[in-house]
């Protein structure tokens, strides 16, 4: 059988395309992949880690990855077994939220606001205590969707997601 012009571009076509396909595919991937390192806010329990102390006594360990939880102090006290952390005082993590929450402008939004709050603390249980004042304190909101209403990934990421990242676990008294 002969190939003919016709034929051979044809196959060169449908070759092209497959390749866009796949690399279409692939890219796709890539970017859920990245919207998913920075959607941090949204974690389910189930993925918690049970473990059994010497005692016998299961202890669920924190999500490390979620400060954003409002429980993660919780989870953590709970993980420590007694010992004392450093936590926010409640009334600065009231000021903190209540500074995230008009951070949100009707035409610009600062931004910096946002920065100034988490270059702040100094441990990841700090994020949690604002993230409880937050929601306390502005009719059960939370917080981590609430800086998402206004903030793009890259600011996000910039402002919040960066910073809290470099932050510890906890701090002990």
């Amino acid at each position: 059988m002969k190939m003919t012009k016709t034929k051979g571009w044809v196959i060169t076509g449908v070759a092209v395309s497959i390749t866009g396909i796949v690399a279409y595919v692939l890219w796709r991937k890539y970017q859920k992949n990245q919207t998913e390192e920075i959607q941090l806010g949204i974690a389910s329990g189930s993925s918690k880690k049970v473990f059994q102390r010497t005692s016998g006594v299961p202890v669920t360990e924190p999500n490390w990855k979620n400060p954003y939880d409002m429980n993660y102090t919780r989870d953590v006290k709970n993980w420590l077994q007694g010992k004392r952390i450093k936590e926010l005082n409640p009334h600065v993590a009231l000021d903190y939220a209540k500074r995230l929450k008009t951070a949100k402008q009707k035409w610009d939004d600062k931004e910096e606001v946002v920065e100034w709050v988490f270059d702040q603390l100094q441990d990841k249980t700090q994020v949690a205590s604002i993230s409880r004042a937050f929601y306390k304190a502005h009719n059960k909101m939370d917080m981590w969707k609430y800086l998402r209403s206004f903030l793009s990934d890259s600011e996000l990421k910039r402002y919040v997601h960066i910073p809290v990242r470099k932050l510890r676990n906890y701090r002990l008294v």
